[in-house]
């Protein structure tokens, strides 16, 4: 569902109010993990941390700015913990369906949570396999003397906390508390144990305009790089697998632009004869027939299709590098395979 700015806003200053004990108070939505609270007495696990940053496959996410995860456990229950977050966020139930890239500049979303229970079937006894049962009359019994149910018999699982903040320079920060519980991970349900787990995840990720900024200034960093060690050292008539035409200036410049980012290498020369005269020097050269595909526009296939190919030799009016020179030769060399 889109959103518009305005109807974000509203939102999100509505969203910023929670009624506890029939009381407004004000519930300022973190916009850094750092400010999101962490459960009174909760005890940081890195190693799990550790583990889970190598399932995100953040490394993978060039748009990544940033990512931070942190991880604690606590012996409160998981209804105790999603109680403690819903009061800090002031969230709400349902999914988050909103477009953030609709969002303006500073705005922040609601916070919304969705919440997994035990079902029914989890609290039925039935084998996993040979000598070993699935204790589910036990796991509610343990869940009815040590915790108090969120709904009437509905004990959480799972609850998972998200929102959006969308910063001034249009980069947008994405947030979850997702708050697990683990009372019968750890040990069978006889040695039942109140354990919760507690992630705070929260990643920004670049703007399309950043993106594309930071794509072009690498992509100029190539090619100035490419055109520097053209200068220096212009391919040879061994490397071109073709000769050079009498008299024509290699452009390193233009060569480095076309080149750079590309499968193939294109050296472009100028020459102030006619197309024509170039065309027939290369037809003598390499017994090939120039193809004159328009008026004045000839290519010589060197490899690949004739009509499309993976090497050639175009030769045309000089109408885009300015300058004396009639004649723009481009001899295309495929570098990748």
């Amino acid at each position: 569902m889109k959103t518009n700015g305005f109807f974000i806003g509203i939102i999100s200053f509505c969203a910023l109010f929670a009624w506890t004990d029939g009381k407004s108070i004000l519930i300022a939505q973190p916009k850094s993990a750092n400010e999101i609270p962490v459960f009174p007495g909760a005890v940081r696990n890195a190693d799990r941390e550790s583990e889970l940053r190598g399932q995100m496959g953040w490394e993978d996410a060039p748009s990544l700015r940033n990512a931070a995860l942190y991880v604690y456990n606590t012996g409160a229950s998981s209804e105790e913990v999603f109680g403690f977050y819903l009061q800090k966020t002031g969230g709400r139930e349902g999914v988050m369906d909103l477009d953030p890239s609709q969002m303006k500049p500073g705005a922040i979303s609601p916070v919304l949570y969705e919440i997994e229970y035990y079902r029914d079937e989890d609290f039925e006894d039935y084998p996993i396999e040979q000598g070993v049962t699935h204790r589910g009359v036990l796991m509610k019994q343990k869940l009815i003397q040590n915790r108090k149910p969120h709904q009437p018999g509905k004990w959480i699982i799972e609850a998972r906390f998200n929102w959006y903040h969308m910063k001034g320079n249009g980069d947008l920060a994405d947030f979850y508390v997702i708050v697990h519980d683990e009372s019968f991970d750890i040990a069978p349900p006889e040695q039942y144990k109140t354990r919760t787990e507690v992630q705070i995840q929260a990643t920004t990720t670049q703007s399309g305009q950043a993106m594309r900024g930071e794509d072009e200034e690498s992509m100029d960093d190539r090619t100035a790089g490419l055109a520097g060690s053209l200068k220096k050292k212009p391919p040879t008539e061994k490397e071109l697998g073709v000769p050079v035409y009498p008299g024509a200036t290699f452009d390193a410049e233009n060569s480095a632009g076309m080149s750079a980012g590309n499968d193939y290498a294109m050296y472009i020369y100028l020459s102030a004869d006619p197309a024509l005269k170039v065309a027939s020097f290369y037809e003598q050269q390499l017994k090939k027939k120039a193809n004159e595909a328009a008026k004045g526009h000839y290519l010589i296939p060197l490899k690949g299709d004739p009509l499309l190919p993976e090497e050639g030799i175009s030769i045309e009016p000089n109408t885009m590098f300015g300058g004396a020179a009639k004649t723009v030769i481009t001899i295309q060399k495929k570098t990748v395979d």
